[in-house]
């Protein structure tokens, strides 16, 4: 009897014993060995189960308190170095950190694909210009960049600057006190990205009784914290489409389904509308769908994906650069001087500004550069996924391998910048000609650049000069910054400052 049972039982453990190996060999064994295959001079390798690179990240970061810290110190002793190797749950990451790589990583974007760690972020943002894919994505970029260009970004920089005023003067005693000045700046970016795509009236729609650019925003949060819960990682999109066993995220969804809805009778609202229509990007995206050439036309669900994705990357990355921009000024401000005189000069001289006139604010465009090489909001590119063998310079990547550009080693490479710790920016008047023209890409480069990167600056110089023209301000007493990443690169604790009305 008792062998038996033993018998029993030694059967019921072989599925276990087997589903153990399988998973030691497919998350632990296989990418240690593939990773070990890279080892060589001039490259360093990492390798943790599972976590990888997120471990990589994470190891050091009470040391440092800058989850990018770690990176940063490679920089500084390592200068030369080409690459970096880990792992990510059972795939291997290659982080490219020379300058000569990464201009032919960005080369040869058409052997790559994105990777599924975009799969929630389509659920709200569909097939978007960041998550669209081959020929979907060219269709959707010659589109966009047919409509969204220099031209019409200057016919917008009045309502830019009349939306700066509008929120900035509204301000109340008890805010002024305890300006959380990311979210509040995001605030008024969002709403700059909403009015350049829908038009003034976007505040008449309301989403769940909130403006619709606060509603996306509480959406997207809660798609970043749930991308990183353990069902999303394993199942991925799955996981909000399951409601007995996740009844959360069915919910998210629910809300997601209706906010992409509420855009779509915006769009309707718009083709009724009778008489001349406003100068936005939605009627030059609906006036596509006129063309007789199919491949020119922009679907209603095309406009609402790319909506939702101009306003995730225009109102987070654009909100943070200016957020750490005025951090970065409270701890140098030495600066704030040279920045009055030449807002004087330019900025104040016309009551109307415009984009010529921004083009001017030299010094301004060096603190923003610095605070993009210091604190970018985007650190890294998107992971991409190699569809086929090939050669980055010397070093051969294999198909299925993933790839990014480690933005942050280069931002911080002594090589390229004297004293990356010390935030100087006349460093960017002075040896701006010498400078690897792939050393400094915040907005990346090639065919797949940001599309926004002018209007993140314009909106950056506009936001900036108001602010300075009605506030003096200083960061509360005791604030120690400490950087993580969350869907950027952000502080873990509300950056507040104290503002202080001027002339009054």
């Amino acid at each position: 009897m008792l062998l038996a049972s033993f018998s029993l039982l030694s059967l019921a453990l072989i599925p276990i014993i087997i589903f153990i190996g399988m998973f030691a060999i497919v998350f632990i064994v296989n990418p240690a060995m593939r990773i070990k295959a890279y080892q060589k001079p001039g490259v360093s390798t990492y390798f943790y189960p599972i976590l990888g690179f997120f471990q990589y990240l994470t190891r050091d970061l009470e040391k440092y308190k800058d989850i990018m810290g770690v990176i940063k110190s490679e920089a500084l002793k390592s200068p030369d170095e080409k690459y970096m190797v880990t792992n990510l749950q059972a795939d291997v990451l290659i982080s490219l950190r020379d300058t000569q790589y990464l201009k032919d990583f960005l080369q040869k974007q058409n052997i790559y694909t994105k990777t599924k760690f975009l799969d929630i972020l389509r659920l709200v943002a569909g097939t978007g210009l960041v998550t669209a894919e081959g020929d979907v994505w060219k269709r959707h970029r010659r589109i966009i960049s047919n409509s969204f260009h220099y031209e019409f970004l200057k016919t917008n920089v009045h309502m830019i600057q009349e939306t700066a005023r509008e929120f900035l003067g509204s301000l109340g005693p008890e805010e002024m006190k305890s300006y959380n000045v990311i979210p509040k700046i995001q605030e008024i970016t969002g709403e700059i990205v909403g009015r350049i795509f829908f038009g003034k009236h976007l505040n008449s729609y309301t989403f769940e009784g909130k403006p619709l650019t606060l509603a996306l925003a509480d959406i997207m949060s809660e798609i970043a914290i749930i991308g990183k819960t353990m069902p999303a990682l394993i199942l991925r999109a799955k996981v909000m489409k399951i409601p007995f066993f996740f009844p959360k995220y069915k919910e998210l969804m629910k809300r997601i389904i209706g906010f992409r809805q509420l855009c779509h009778d915006i769009i309707e609202a718009r083709k009724s509308q009778k008489g001349d229509k406003p100068h936005d990007l939605l009627t030059l995206l609906l006036d596509s769908q006129n063309s007789d050439d199919i491949e020119h036309r922009y679907s209603d669900e095309d406009i609402v994906n790319e909506f939702i994705t101009f306003f995730v990357a225009g109102m987070d990355t654009t909100g943070h650069l200016i957020g750490m921009a005025l951090y970065n000024l409270t701890q140098n401000p030495q600066y704030l001087d040279e920045l009055k005189t030449e807002r004087n000069l330019t900025y104040n001289r016309e009551h109307q500004v415009t984009a010529e006139t921004l083009q001017k604010m030299d010094t301004l465009h060096c603190v923003l550069k610095e605070t993009l090489r210091m604190h970018t909001p985007a650190p890294t590119s998107f992971l991409r996924v190699s569809l086929e063998d090939h050669m980055i310079g010397d070093l051969k990547v294999k198909k299925g391998e993933l790839v990014r550009a480690d933005f942050c080693f280069l931002f911080n490479n002594p090589k390229h910048f004297s004293e990356p710790s010390k935030f100087d920016i006349d460093r960017w008047r002075n040896n701006e000609s010498k400078l690897d023209p792939y050393a400094f890409i915040p907005f990346s480069a090639g065919s797949r650049n940001c599309i926004g990167q002018h209007l993140a600056i314009i909106e950056s110089k506009i936001i900036i000069s108001e602010f300075l023209e009605k506030f003096d301000f200083k960061l509360q007493d005791g604030y120690k910054l400490k950087m993580i990443l969350r869907f950027l690169y952000e502080p873990e604790q509300d950056l507040f400052l104290e503002l202080s009305p001027k002339n009054c």
